[in-house]
């Protein structure tokens, strides 16, 4: 067959390789979060008020939570609390309670007691044109009605790895249509493992490893996407040469909202479309460009933007002026226009 672009796997093992698929791209259902009880609770101070609120709205955000148990501190992160009944409160998190030390004032509790999280949605997912194998083609072929549950692997041109995601119970097989010989595939993948289209269109615009040539392409890209495309970007970004000494870059600053867009725009400035360095600091973004002079035009967009959201990041992003220190500090004269 030709290159494959996806795998379904167990373990090691390759079962399947598919030329494509039906179903995985489009809008992710969120993941349920972990809800726990807070028994023998004494609320006050913040999570008082947001009992308060959750009574009379049903629910209401509080952040973090650090409760005190007879075993020690527990923390847990971005707390939405739902209800409370006598001294039982009930909250949901981003995940499960970690460990904590030195909290300032935390929440006397006699008990966490987790809760019984639903199963997620399933998603029928087809990969299509597959060329089973292995234990999958011995149980296609002994008419199996059902499988174990694989994994699937999203593959670039030269075959290796590009994302590996969620696994699912193989349900349905069928002759595929348009591939003599080989059979589609129908997978039941949850639903919060779905990838947004947005990602597939970078992928797509990457997948020869040659970088797109068209100025200004990461612009269309928003949120997750445009992290997928500056990863996409890195990866094809080492050894750049150093930037000739003393130089002047101009960059557009019309979409520079997060810190992938700064990457991206001022390593287009100096290098070209497609790439994008893989520095994660000010400090280390500036060390590559040391030496040079960055003329920032509408800068007053990324003043406003940077290192304001999301408010409970973390860690949390670098501020704008944070960016403009950073450069500075490593020899990049920066002038904002």
């Amino acid at each position: 067959m030709h290159q494959p672009r996806y795998a379904l796997l167990s373990g090691r093992r390759v079962l399947a390789l598919c030329h494509d698929v039906d179903g995985l791209y489009g809008d992710p259902a969120p993941r349920p979060r972990p809800r726990h009880e807070l028994r023998g609770c004494e609320p006050r101070g913040p999570l008082a008020r947001a009992v308060t609120q959750a009574i009379v709205e049903g629910s209401a955000p509080l952040g973090t939570l650090v409760a005190e148990t007879p075993d020690g501190l527990w923390r847990f992160d971005a707390v939405r609390v739902l209800g409370a009944r006598g001294d039982v409160v009930t909250i949901e998190a981003a995940g499960p309670p970690r460990r904590a030390q030195g909290a300032g004032d935390p929440v006397p509790c006699a008990h966490l007691i987790p809760l019984p999280v639903p199963p997620p949605p399933l998603a029928d997912v087809t990969f299509l044109g597959c060329s089973p194998r292995g234990a999958l083609r011995d149980a296609l072929a002994l008419g199996a009605e059902a499988f174990e549950e694989v994994r699937y692997q999203v593959l670039r041109a030269t075959g290796s790895l590009r994302h590996e995601g969620e696994t699912g119970r193989v349900t349905a097989w069928d002759t595929a249509r348009g591939h003599h010989g080989l059979l589609d595939l129908t997978v039941a993948l949850p639903r919060a493992g779905l990838i947004p289209r947005q990602t597939r269109e970078v992928w797509e615009l990457f997948h020869d490893h040659r970088p797109p040539t068209e100025t200004g392409t990461w612009r269309r890209f928003t949120g997750p996407a445009r992290a997928v495309w500056r990863h996409e970007a890195s990866l094809r970004s080492s050894g750049l040469p150093d930037p000739a000494p003393g130089g002047t870059y101009e960059i557009d600053g019309r979409g520079i909202t997060d810190e992938d867009a700064l990457v991206c725009a001022v390593t287009e400035a100096v290098h070209g479309p497609g790439l994008a360095y893989p520095s994660l600091t000010p400090r280390a973004l500036g060390e590559a460009l040391s030496g040079s002079t960055l003329v920032w035009h509408h800068a007053d967009i990324a003043r406003a933007c940077l290192g304001v959201l999301p408010l409970l990041a973390e860690p949390r992003p670098p501020t704008f002026q944070e960016w403009v220190d950073g450069l500075g500090a490593s020899g990049v004269h920066v002038v904002l226009a």
